[in-house]
């Protein structure tokens, strides 16, 4: 009610009156006071109206019956107070001119006809808006009724601000949940758009290297090709010589006969039966032995052999005409010889593989097929597809035709998951190695690599996938799970025939490049996990020794990066093994230490092998993988230690701990005087205690002298350790371990 006060008694609106309507007021007011109020009863005052123009209209009214009835007022000038309600400006300074009727005591208006009888003129209390009443809180029904619309329609307002308020964060909030969804639809959407982009980019780019792969593996094979033909023509040649060179010494060229000397052979016979092969030979110069008289010429006897034709196959066999050897007809015979070898050769080598049986089969392997069937062709036996696609093959090698079926219907039993025929398609594969392997393993190595791995991939897989180095299985040790793995599919036979394969061309560069082309360094990788069976693993070493070269190891990679990345991967993984214990399948017994050891000294074997080439030996290329790779030092160092803390435990397989030591104290060695920049402090760091194991495991070979514990070791080994622990301590440091080791100074 203040503001409303305020707005009432605003001195601004008086300041802004005229002198003379101030006068006039207040002589209107000190009339006011004088005049004497009548008596009204409370039956003829009417409520008051609750509108704005009739609250107005009785504020006039009150203000008129201030007015005494015989005083003459004039309507004051317009009064220009600047008061407000709430809804509209108040005009308390033009008020209707009004008349007193001084019998009756009703105002009436000017502007109005007088009142008839029968209407009632509302009248309100003179002294109804007299300050002295509002101060003293006298109450006025027509102030109070004001009051209280004023109060409810400020309430009402209040309420309907509150509404509008409470609507408008309702909306505000839902067109924030709007926005933000939106916002996130937008940003799956990008997020989508980008890994489409991405996707797409990787195939072009995966596409582009297989066309270069295909491009490059084209003019490879052209080249051999050429090569192939040179050389068949060159054996071709070489071939003919031979047979001309072993015809003419079995077959005498025709030559005149020589004449026969007579002589008497005393044996029996007459000398007639071999002067027959002479016809031309002259009677005269046969002489007779005198006979003695009374002798008689001895006849011939019917058993005697005489009548047995001796020359009889240079008769029935004619001389051959000189005209047949002539060099044009040796070159068609000698030409048209070989074909009838070769289809023999090949009709040899398909009666053998027709007729093979696969243990425990007491069928062939043809009639075992005729009884099986792919799931996604059921009514078309696998011996029916083995045929059909054997005879529209036409490269005249029967081996490598039917290699290639196999290893094609092998492939499709691996997609379809059908395995029952996976273990005769092993064994098949053994014996066409076993027929003909020189000649054919070149020829089989584009179908059986690709199929070998996808094999090894079966169980290879869901074990690396409970190694500890798995993302779903992080530095956990799990054993895999039976239920995940394919009995029919043996990693193990996988790799021996990859193994089998490599072993039988290693001396055939191009050859083993392209098999080491074929392997997938993921798969490498995969089979040196510690999650995998020891004689996997041992396999996968032996076959990784077969890819040493010159300059590179393992998978052949495009880009010499990818190369060197591949390399750095390799002797990573395999200077694990140095350290971590393979885990068995479950249910399987655990690996005993005899094995354990075995696949670490392969291990070793191997990053020696690559650190000293033995294809090339003046290459430096393994030793400097090796020696710019962060930890692979640091983690030999840390096996030497452990291997001699297990020889001193005097176990059964001493011997070969005692020959890890040796072997990676040498190692060390070699890679160390070979770089001579290496920062081999650094790289102890990266590895967990390596620099306490550092300094025990030289300082214990360096002062060795038990001769039981350490009878393995070499003095070579002692010698090593010495100079790498020399230029490794200071010589605080070496004073220290001389007092540790008193026998030392003894020995010096």
């Amino acid at each position: 009610m203040e503001d409303k006060d305020d707005d009432f008694f605003s001195d601004d609106g008086l300041e802004d009156l005229p002198p003379s309507t101030l006068l006039q007021l207040e002589q209107n007011a000190y009339l006011a006071t004088q005049a004497q109020k009548p008596a009204q009863s409370e039956a003829s005052i009417h409520t008051a109206p609750t509108s704005h123009a009739q609250v107005d209209r009785q504020f006039a009214v009150a203000e008129s019956r201030s007015i005494p009835i015989n005083a003459t007022l004039k309507p004051p000038a317009r009064l220009h107070t600047g008061l407000t309600n709430d809804y509209d400006s108040l005009d308390v300074g033009e008020f209707d001119a009004e008349v007193l009727d001084g019998d009756s005591g009703f105002p009436v208006a000017l502007d109005q006809p007088p009142a008839s009888a029968g209407q009632a003129v509302p009248l309100r209390n003179e002294s109804a808006l007299e300050p002295m009443d509002i101060e003293e809180g006298r109450g006025n029904p027509y102030q109070a009724n004001i009051y209280e619309a004023y109060n409810a329609l400020e309430e009402k307002m209040t309420e309907e601000l509150a509404a509008a308020k409470s609507m408008a964060e309702t909306k505000a909030g839902e067109i924030a949940i709007i926005r933000a969804n939106q916002a996130k639809l937008v940003e799956n959407y990008d997020r989508q758009l980008a890994a489409l982009r991405k996707a797409m980019a990787e195939e072009a780019a995966k596409h582009k290297e297989e066309v270069e792969a295909a491009r490059a593996e084209g003019e490879l094979l052209a080249t051999e090709n050429a090569f192939l033909k040179q050389d068949l023509a060159e054996e071709t040649m070489r071939i003919n010589n031979l047979k001309a060179k072993s015809r003419a010494e079995d077959k005498a060229p025709p030559v005149t006969p020589k004449k026969t000397r007579v002589l008497p052979f005393r044996d029996g016979f007459d000398d007639d039966e071999i002067m027959a092969i002479s016809p031309s030979k002259s009677a005269k110069s046969k002489r007779t032995t005198p006979t003695g008289p009374g002798k008689k010429k001895r006849k011939l006897d019917s058993g005697s052999p005489t009548p047995l034709p001796l020359c009889q196959p240079a008769e029935l066999v004619p001389e051959p005409p000189e005209d047949l050897f002539d060099e044009e007809m040796m070159d068609d015979v000698m030409v048209d010889e070989p074909v009838p070898r070769r289809e023999d050769r090949n009709a040899e080598l398909m009666k053998s593989i027709l007729n093979h049986k696969t243990y425990p089969n007491e069928e062939c392997d043809i009639e075992v097929l005729s009884q099986m069937a792919f799931p996604s062709e059921p009514r078309r036996k696998l011996s029916t597809i083995v045929l059909e696609e054997t005879a529209r093959l036409h490269s005249g090698n029967y081996v490598v035709e039917y290699a290639q079926v196999i290893a094609s219907l092998w492939s499709r039993a691996l997609k379809e998951k059908f395995f029952k025929p996976v273990p005769m398609f092993m064994e098949i594969t053994h014996h066409l190695l076993a027929l003909d392997a020189p000649s054919c393993v070149p020829d089989m190595i584009d179908h059986l690599v690709p199929v070998l791995q996808e094999s090894g991939d079966i169980n290879g897989i869901p074990r690396f996938r409970n190694s500890p180095v798995s993302r779903q299985n992080l530095g956990q040790v799990r054993q895999t799970p039976l239920s995940q793995l394919e009995v029919l599919v043996d990693s193990t036979e996988a790799l021996s025939l990859l193994y089998r394969m490599a072993y039988l061309c290693i001396h055939m560069e191009r050859t083993m490049e392209r098999f080491w082309r074929h392997m997938r360094y993921d798969f490498v990788l995969m089979m040196l996990n510690c999650s995998q069976p020891i004689r996997d693993i041992t396999l996968m070493l032996n076959l990784l020794s077969t890819s040493i070269r010159a300059e590179s190891f393992g998978s052949v990679q495009e880009t010499q990066q990818d190369q060197l990345a591949n390399e750095n991967y390799i002797v990573d993984r395999v200077a694990n093994l140095l350290s971590e214990t393979p885990q068995p399948d479950e249910g399987q017994p655990p690996y005993t230490a005899a094995d354990i050891c075995s696949m670490r000294l392969q291990a070793m074997y191997f990053l020696t092998s690559v650190a000293f080439n033995p294809v090339a030996p003046a290459s430096e290329h393994g030793s400097s993988v090796i020696a710019q790779h962060p930890t692979v030092l640091a983690r030999m160092i840390r096996a030497m230690h452990d291997e001699l803390d297990a020889l001193y435990t005097y176990p059964p397989e001493r011997d070969l701990h005692a020959t890890m030591v040796n072997g990676l104290m040498r190692l060390v060695y070699g890679v160390i005087r070979r770089h001579k920049n290496v920062d081999l402090q650094s790289k102890l760091c990266r590895v967990a205690g390596g620099k306490q194991k550092f300094l025990v495991v030289l300082t214990r070979l360096a002062f060795s002298e038990g001769p039981i514990l350490e009878g393995g070791i070499d003095d070579e080994t002692v010698e090593m350790a010495h100079e790498i622990l020399d230029d490794a301590v200071t010589p605080q440091e070496a004073e220290a371990l001389l007092e540790a080791f008193p026998s030392a100074k003894r020995d010096d």
